[in-house]
């Protein structure tokens, strides 16, 4: 199936979707765990870490906090484990992140045939912009929405309509990229279609709401 990108408004979700960083947030809090002598409890420290992925961080440690206090497990303060999260996280990511594959390739076509490329994250803005100039896509993308910019993180639609709020977008004319069933739930409540991006390895089945999955940007037709 092609999907037609003429003079389309194109939303990417940023962390498995256009940059592989989400298994060194998991393993960010894998390494705490460990350290902090919860790692006999494998399955839920497992579960605790894909709780990050489409979210910001601190709707992500909400939910570990919450989730962990009826499993009879007491962590420490959002503001301590946001601090020894992102302390952890920032420093595999200054060591290099890998972009999913085939991204580099149909970007120039895509920017040649889209109206606005823009990035709509659950990550920190200085977390986007030191990965966009690692990676060399400083430049590449007209608008970045990230944590701070919306009210409430994915799945809420907030992330999605502030953005579209922002330049004043017209649905029908707006494609999102999405990862995450966090990403994904949002650009439904937005009431925007999607492309799924099933690359990283929390992948899992076909959302049947997506207008298309691909395993990378090497599958995509237009």
């Amino acid at each position: 199936m092609k999907i037609d990108l003429r003079k389309k408004i194109l939303l990417f979700d940023f962390d498995g979707t256009i940059v592989e960083t989400e298994y060194l947030a998991k393993e960010a809090i894998l390494q705490y765990f460990d350290e902090n002598n919860l790692s006999s409890k494998a399955k839920i420290t497992e579960m605790f870490s894909d709780m990050i992925v489409g979210r910001t961080w601190s709707a992500a440690i909400d939910n570990m906090i919450q989730h962990a206090k009826t499993l009879g497990i007491t962590l420490d303060s959002s503001e301590n484990l946001a601090r020894e999260f992102k302390t952890r996280y920032r420093a595999r990511v200054k060591e290099g992140v890998r972009l999913i594959p085939g991204f580099l390739d149909v970007l120039p076509k895509i920017k040649s045939l889209a109206s606005f490329v823009g990035i709509v994250t659950g990550s920190e803005h200085d977390e986007v912009e030191a990965i966009l100039k690692v990676t060399g896509l400083g430049n590449d993308f007209d608008r970045v929405w990230a944590y701070g910019d919306y009210a409430h993180s994915k799945p809420d639609p907030s992330p999605y309509l502030t953005a579209m709020k922002a330049i004043s977008a017209d649905p029908k004319d707006v494609l999102v990229f999405e990862d995450s069933r966090a990403g994904m739930e949002s650009a439904h409540r937005a009431g925007l279609p999607w492309v799924q991006i099933a690359h990283e390895a929390h992948a899992f089945d076909p959302d049947p709401r997506s207008l298309l999955v691909i395993k990378n940007w090497h599958d995509l037709k237009f």
